[in-house]
């Protein structure tokens, strides 16, 4: 970003809200000394900066001032349409209708001329999404309990069977072509992990019922914690899929070396919580992934092979 558009983008990150100079160069990754003369120069060109000094200090803009409309350059323009279409590939999203009515309008406010300089690159540039077929009635409800720190209780649908849950919304995202929700979840007295589309009613709680939930989980919270059991060092060697599969997940994707010509190995702590995930990711890869430690782990893969091969031996016989 060249440092026009950065003084730019500053004043708009202002328009938002109070920032620090190390907030404001973490966001466009420059030292703090540049944002601090980047402000300067922002207030020598009469832009009504205000500095506030002390703990929680930092800068904001005064009130009432707006920095006019700006137009898009190619590359922005880009960005945005390439960040549009990446959420139209959700079989379903918070904001279902206005994604579409979104991109229309953005098309329709971006000029011939940059549309057809940046059309060829957006037809070389996908999203890999799969395709899922979904809906999600209860999304909104859980969106409206987040800044509320609100409660709700879901009929959840879980791989082996469904109850009403008691939880408490704190984080929505996408990943994989589905929604997630993160939630305390009283039942479980603990932080977990929802799949949206498996929600399949929701009922409102009351605010003098979400003030006892709050309690209850209060209590939950403040009980001694258990010690956790040590984490366990995996070592794996993988082939060239092996690895594409493995650098997908966001936990081990990062933690893969090449020690010979399509050769990797992947070397990470596995929580004890984590353990049968580990069986079953490493049994999935097959003759793609060889586990080198620790011993439990190849033993327990190598129990699932057996019971596949006995289950197929059996069903050849009869």
């Amino acid at each position: 970003m060249n440092r026009t558009n950065r003084l730019a983008a500053i004043v708009m990150a202002l328009q938002h809200g109070h920032e620090t100079a190390h907030s404001l160069g973490e966001k466009f990754e420059v030292s703090r000394l540049t944002i601090l003369r980047d402000i300067q120069s922002l207030s020598e060109m009469n832009v009504p900066i205000i500095a506030i000094s002390g703990p929680g200090g930092g800068f904001s803009l005064m009130e009432g001032y707006v920095l006019p409309p700006l137009q898009l350059d190619p590359v922005e323009a880009a960005t945005l349409l390439f960040a549009l279409e990446g959420l139209s590939r959700y079989a379903d999203t918070p904001f279902h209708e206005k994604r579409w009515t979104l991109m229309n309008k953005v098309k329709a406010i971006i000029p011939d001329d940059i549309m057809s300089r940046i059309d060829p690159m957006l037809k070389q540039l996908h999203h890999h999404i799969p395709d899922r077929n979904y809906i999600l009635p209860h999304l909104d409800a859980l969106l409206a309990c987040i800044p509320e720190h609100g409660w709700l209780s879901v009929l959840y649908r879980s791989a082996s069977r469904q109850r009403w849950l008691h939880i408490c919304p704190t984080r929505v995202y996408a990943s994989s072509g589905f929604w997630y929700c993160e939630a305390y979840s009283l039942e479980h007295v603990e932080q977990r992990l929802f799949r949206v589309d498996r929600i399949i009613e929701v009922k409102a709680i009351e605010p003098q019922d979400a003030q006892m939930l709050n309690e209850q989980a209060e209590q939950q919270q403040s009980m001694p914690i258990p010690p956790e059991q040590p984490p366990i060092l995996v070592k794996v060697q993988l082939s060239y899929r092996g690895m594409i599969e493995a650098e997908q997940d966001e936990h081990i994707g990062e933690k893969m070396i090449e020690i010979a010509p399509d050769i990797w190995e992947l070397s990470f702590f596995c929580p004890p919580g984590e353990w049968d995930w580990a069986v079953r990711f490493f049994y999935r890869l097959g003759r793609e992934a060889e586990v080198i430690e620790p011993l439990q782990l190849r033993s327990e893969i190598r129990q699932h092979a057996e019971e596949v091969s006995r289950r197929y031996l059996a069903s050849t016989k009869s």
